[in-house]
């Protein structure tokens, strides 16, 4: 007996060491995945016996959350709480539950638990900015998307490449595929694949990248991410450079990604990765139930109002993206001589008006720039755009 205490020892030690996969340590000791999965729920942090046989009772209680189960709950939280940088919510270690073989339970009931043990952390409060910020005020799901690229990263064989990920920032259903490269045709794909499932949005946020603006040698020459949301009748949105934390949504989403999903796991090669990524991108809206949607799941959220699906015939590859009038717009903190950037071009906006923003938005069909501070416009330029 004394050797299978030492065997069941030894299998937890080397799984709580993170070797994986744990089909590995169960077989090198001959040993099956029941087995395994039934000393890693017994095993309690605080118990030195608990790799011990315990007599068996036989009592059955009814409409209680199994106490080993909530055991490893509970220490999934503190192993996550003490990984730097780890995501640490009911959604996290309802992930982790999933990893280790076992059904996930509810979020709510994930939730209860955590807060039974008292492993609830208080929020910080952070102090608000008094300026004025023009946000854009959400209503229902394609309302607004927020794109970001993430990366580069490397695959187990050292192959780099580049995750494009999109959300909903009133459903926060998510769309992501990964690339080689970070050209724009990479993100043009990326934005079909994900309005033809998601549907097109009235605005798409980015930040300044040269994978979303085009070229700063012609400025006034328009890449292909614009182009396309020009056609489909997106207006796109550039928010203030240096400031990541105006795509919020999907910047916190980028790191439930990297922490959640692509450092769990070793990838072949860019084809296992975007399987797997369908594979977590579908838990995520499926499961993931957000306080903002009073409980409910990206899914429902985003089926509950009707959308416009890009069509599936829709083709980057059967030629360019023709010219379309419409609206581009960017948002800019002025400096101190009431000035900002656009591109590599700079525009006086208020010599009055310092440090502040302003939504600068270009109408494509009049060749005009307007600037606009408090939904008023306050400057007007001549933008002549070349159309090709």
């Amino acid at each position: 007996m004394k050797e299978e205490y030492n065997i069941r020892i030894e299998a937890i030690k080397r799984f709580l060491a993170r070797e994986r996969p744990a089909s590995n340590i169960y077989r090198s000791l001959n040993k099956n995945r029941q087995w395994f999965y039934f000393w890693l729920r017994r095993y309690q942090v605080h118990d030195d016996h608990w790799y011990k046989d315990r007599p068996k009772v036989n009592k059955t209680i009814h409409h209680k959350i199994d106490k080993k189960l909530e055991i490893l709950i509970c220490n999934i939280r503190k192993e996550l709480t003490q990984t730097k940088y780890a995501q640490i919510g009911a959604w996290a270690i309802q992930w982790e539950l999933k990893n280790l073989g076992i059904k996930p339970l509810p979020i709510w009931t994930i939730n209860r638990i955590i807060k039974r043990n008292n492993l609830v952390k208080k929020p910080k409060i952070f102090e608000k900015r008094n300026k004025l910020y023009p946000y854009i005020k959400l209503y229902s799901p394609n309302n607004l998307h927020q794109l970001d690229i993430v990366g580069p990263r490397y695959l187990s064989k050292g192959e780099k490449f580049f995750s494009f990920n999109l959300i909903d920032v009133f459903s926060n259903m998510i769309k992501m595929k990964a690339y080689p490269g970070k050209k724009d045709i990479f993100a043009t794909d990326s934005l079909v694949s994900a309005w033809q499932v998601l549907g097109i949005p009235k605005y798409l946020q980015v930040d300044n990248g040269l994978s979303f603006k085009g070229s700063n040698r012609h400025p006034r020459t328009f890449g292909a991410v614009i182009k396309l949301c020009l056609y489909l009748g997106v207006e796109m949105i550039f928010i203030p450079e240096a400031e990541p934390w105006r795509q919020g949504v999907i910047e916190k989403f980028n790191d439930v990604y990297d922490k959640m999903f692509f450092r769990t796991q070793v990838f072949k090669d860019l084809t296992h990765l975007n399987e797997e990524s369908l594979v977590f991108e579908n838990f995520h809206n499926h499961n993931h139930c957000y306080s903002k949607l009073k409980g409910k799941t990206p899914d429902i959220i985003h089926r509950s109002k009707r959308k416009i699906l890009l069509s599936k015939n829709f083709d980057l590859h059967k030629g360019y993206i023709p010219f379309t009038d419409g609206k581009v717009s960017f948002i800019r903190l002025t400096n101190q001589e009431g000035k900002v950037r656009f591109f590599s071009e700079t525009f006086l906006v208020d010599k009055d008006l310092v440090h502040e923003y302003v939504k600068g938005t270009i109408f494509t069909q009049s060749c005009l720039l307007k600037f606009y501070y408090d939904k008023k416009v306050i400057k007007i330029y001549n933008y002549e755009i070349k159309r090709h």
